[in-house]
């Protein structure tokens, strides 16, 4: 577990702070009038009020570990983007890359909390629950520490906004991944987790009723 958990979590951490934390002071320092940046930050932060609603389809489709990777590179590619335009002040652009890295967050999330309870047994599962949310908190100082520490150096040293924060999202999404690159590789595959693969259509679809009528 040492050797993914804690990546795991970093992935988990890193585009949660990056949509609710990195995005308005972006677009505060682009000069966004408050007003537009009510709305926005509505917007980016709704996929995870309502990620309960396509949880059991995660629990159902594909397996955890596919979802894992799949949102680990769709938010690779919306953080390079992001990176790419929102600094030039492309806001309605910038404001769909930015839902749209949430959503994958947002599933990223169920993804990732149901593979760590599939691949570890009881005793790990409570050994790890201190180092997750450790490296979860890491996650936040990267993002809201070091990320904004480096954007403000680039901006001092070269008296250009735009360019420091296309620099510090692009390494955001070089981190991320080279993280994605890392989990493809040594992320397990936990016999729980690739059995479900083999159910019929119609097992899926009860499955799935079940979990919305749990839910």
């Amino acid at each position: 577990p040492w050797v993914w958990v804690p990546t795991l979590y970093l992935a988990e951490g890193i585009p949660y702070f990056i949509v609710t934390a990195i995005s308005v002071t972006l677009f505060a320092q682009l000069g966004v009038p408050n007003s537009e940046m009510a709305l926005f930050t509505s917007l980016i932060t709704f996929p995870w009020v309502i990620k309960p609603i396509w949880s059991p389809f995660v629990d159902v489709l594909k397996t955890k570990r596919w979802w894992v990777l799949a949102m680990q590179a769709l938010m690779c590619i919306t953080i390079l983007l992001i990176g790419s335009f929102a600094p030039k002040g492309y806001f309605t652009l910038g404001l769909i890359l930015f839902t749209i890295t949430a959503f994958a967050s947002a599933t990223h999330d169920i993804a990732a909390d149901g593979f760590y309870l599939l691949a570890l047994d009881e005793k790990r599962k409570s050994i790890f629950v201190g180092i997750r949310s450790t490296f979860y908190r890491i996650a936040s100082i990267f993002s809201q520490g070091l990320l904004v520490y480096i954007a403000g150096t680039i901006e001092a040293k070269t008296d250009n906004i735009p360019l420091s924060w296309q620099i510090t999202i692009g390494l955001t999404g070089v981190v991320l991944l080279l993280v994605t690159l890392y989990h493809t590789l040594l992320l397990p595959r936990p016999r729980e987790d690739a059995e479900r693969r083999e159910q019929t259509i119609r097992g899926a679809m009860h499955e799935l009723r079940q979990s919305f009528s749990t839910f």
